[in-house]
């Protein structure tokens, strides 16, 4: 055969021969008698590469008689999938495609030996050298990789659901959000992100551990929870890792529900003559008189809930004693992290508890926009239209929903605002969904507009009224604190607040829902519960 006629051949011939022998060294000792052999043939041949898998076959049983009675035992790691040929000789080694995946499944310093010495063909003492550590070290991380491969070739069942059916984690923040609405937007879109913290939830566990139970490579792995380490959703102990919030689920957080609406149900007269003296003093105010009706029911809808949520807060860390701290944050803001973990095609619309959820109390506040010294959005997110208004045509986030308002408030002409204008795609959206109403044609702001000054008298009675709720819900709420805890893992019982643990925040929609059914509350025009506070430059 001709020289140029074998060079075509010869990768194939290379990777045949590392199929057969495991290492490379022999590989190439074998590729090379096979080029000689090819060399020295003079007949015209037919079929080269038939003939070229031949004379291989038949010299690599020559090297075993020369070398061993027995195979050698090594890591067979074939790089790419190459065209088989006949054998007839029956190979019991683990076939490619099983050993390329549990190299990935090998952590970081084990995966770099494997590859670099097998894959790439790099000499032992080079790769010491290149890692600075004793040529034992490198041999030490062979041995091991190549145990650790076996293990996997032994056990193939150690995916776990998630590897086939990835979950969504919802995440939601206690304290202040980052700068761009971390740690929500850490794992917003990223499943892969999102199961590694529901796998590392339960126990601390190792890259290898959460690659093997995803079925996803470690190298893939070992990335994305060095950023969730970083961004401090995920801590380090050793060389495992662990979820470092309170994951709850859609059961754990149900099974408390009948017991919290059963309880609004036997105290509703009393909590309803609690609200109404506090909604009183609320229309006392001299300001409040003079708003629209549908912008006052909206006003107090808000209260209605704030006062909810802090009272029942201030009981449940008296029933449950507990510091929280909120630490400062790399990503700016001061917050904890509380997640929620679903199945992909959960049933939203039939779940009995997001009829009776609702989101806590955030703002957003800026300084020094346009013409106004500080604008500050509250808001409460409420059924049946949760988070409703931010899924227009265009994704709209809090931030610029604020600056839209400020602008419609003011009357700007948004071309002299610098303001995005594809969000203006929205406004017939939200008009739907009552933040905007519509004065001669024009998009108007259909939400209660106060100072800052008039917001805090309000919130100065909310804060009055808190206490003296608290103190009166403390006792039946204790009653019945033992049926709504979620159990947590023992590793994070010094982390998690303990009044964290239980679930009683659905008090608050099923007094509205008993209040709207009795008509003592009308809900008309009343969602969403937001007030828009203004501060305007002198």
């Amino acid at each position: 055969m001709q020289l140029s006629e074998i060079q075509k051949h010869m990768a194939y011939l290379f990777r045949a021969a590392l199929k057969k022998c495991g290492n490379f060294s022999d590989a190439e000792d074998l590729t090379q008698e096979v080029l000689l052999a090819a060399l020295q043939q003079n007949k015209a041949i037919k079929d080269q590469k038939a003939w070229l898998s031949t004379v291989l076959n038949h010299k690599y049983y020559d090297m075993l008689r020369r070398k061993y009675k027995l195979p050698t035992v090594c890591i067979d790691f074939v790089p790419e999938a190459f065209e088989m040929f006949d054998d007839p000789q029956n190979d019991d080694r683990p076939d490619a495609k099983a050993v390329r995946r549990e190299v990935a499944y090998l952590s970081g310093k084990y995966r770099e030996a494997i590859v670099r010495h097998y894959l790439q063909g790099e000499k032992v003492q080079d790769i010491a050298d290149d890692l600075c550590v004793p040529k034992g070290t490198v041999l030490s991380r062979l041995s091991a990789g190549r145990k650790q491969m076996q293990k996997g070739f032994e056990k193939m069942d150690f995916y776990e659901k998630q590897s086939y059916q990835p979950e969504r984690l919802d995440i939601s923040v206690n304290g202040c959000s980052g700068f761009h609405d971390e740690p929500w937007s850490f794992v917003a879109n990223d499943l892969m992100k999102q199961n590694i913290l529901i796998v590392a939830y339960e126990k601390p566990v190792t890259c290898v551990e959460i690659a093997k139970a995803l079925g996803i490579p470690t190298a893939y792995i070992e990335q994305a929870v060095s950023d969730l380490v970083g961004s401090e959703l995920m801590q380090e102990t050793g060389n495992k890792y662990f979820t470092d919030f309170m994951i709850a689920t859609p059961d754990a957080v149900l099974k408390g529900l009948d017991v919290q609406i059963a309880f609004t149900e036997k105290h509703y007269d009393a909590l309803f003559k609690t609200v109404t003296g506090y909604l009183e003093k609320l229309r006392g105010v001299p300001f409040t008189a003079g708003l629209a009706e549908e912008k006052r029911r909206k006003l107090e809808y808000y209260f209605i809930l704030h006062l909810f949520s802090t009272a029942i807060f201030e009981a449940s860390r008296r029933i449950v004693p507990g510091e929280e701290v909120f630490p400062q944050r790399p990503d700016g803001g001061r917050w904890i992290a509380q997640g929620n973990r679903y199945p992909l095609d959960f049933d939203f619309e039939n779940y009995e508890y997001g009829k009776y959820c609702y989101g806590g109390m955030r703002g957003t506040y800026f300084e020094n926009f346009l013409s106004a010294t500080a604008v500050d959005l509250h808001v409460y997110d409420t059924q049946p239209d949760l988070n409703r208004y931010q899924h227009g045509p265009v994704e709209l986030d809090d931030d610029n929903l604020a600056k839209m308002l400020y602008i419609l408030s003011r009357g700007i002409p948004f071309d002299q605002t610098g303001f995005n204008p594809m969000f203006l795609a929205d406004i017939p959206h939200l008009t739907q969904c009552g933040i905007l109403g519509s004065d001669n044609g024009k998009p108007v702001v259909d939400l209660p507009i106060l100072t800052p000054e008039q917001y805090r008298a309000l919130d100065q009675i909310r804060v009055e009224q808190m206490y003296s709720m608290a103190d009166w819900i403390e006792q039946p709420l204790r009653d019945i604190f033992p049926a709504l805890k979620i159990e947590i893992p023992k590793h994070l019982e010094n982390s998690v607040a303990g009044f964290r643990q239980y679930a009683c925040y659905a008090i608050p929609m099923a007094f509205i829902k008993k209040a709207i059914a009795c008509g003592d509350f009308d809900a008309k025009d009343a969602t969403p519960p937001m007030v828009l506070v203004i501060e305007d430059a002198n």
